[in-house]
């Protein structure tokens, strides 16, 4: 795990699925939803998850050199925009709860079935 990542000592539920790279992380437990970025985390419960909508990023991928290799910026995952009630963010400097917030975040097909299979959610379409 990026040793940047702030982990949550006292997850709720049986964990599920977690996935990282160097700069986004996600764990799915039977109840949660856990996503890492450098220096902050973002966790919420997936009882508060109100949508889960596809989206398509416009943007083209970054690509960009680091010493004598190229990097680029993409995820294998589909991007999602997911709408909670409420979400608690944790930095180095503490914690803050927030009412309403949305995330664009990427999700691979085992992450979506764990937590459609635990969320309550409904497929439209």
């Amino acid at each position: 795990m990026n040793s940047d990542f702030i982990r949550l000592k006292n997850l709720e539920g049986e964990l599920m699925l977690t996935q990282l790279n160097k700069s986004l992380g996600c764990s799915v437990t039977s109840k949660e939803l856990v996503f890492f970025k450098p220096h902050m985390t973002y966790h919420l419960f997936l009882h508060d998850i109100v949508s889960m909508v596809p989206i398509k990023l416009d943007n083209a991928p970054i690509t960009f050199r680091h010493k004598s290799e190229l990097i680029r910026s993409e995820f294998g995952s589909d991007y999602y925009k997911l709408t909670v009630k409420w979400a608690r963010i944790v930095t180095r400097s503490g914690i803050t709860e927030r009412e309403n917030m949305e995330f664009i975040v990427p999700l691979s097909r085992k992450m979506l079935d764990y937590i459609a299979q635990y969320s309550g959610l409904i497929a439209i379409g």
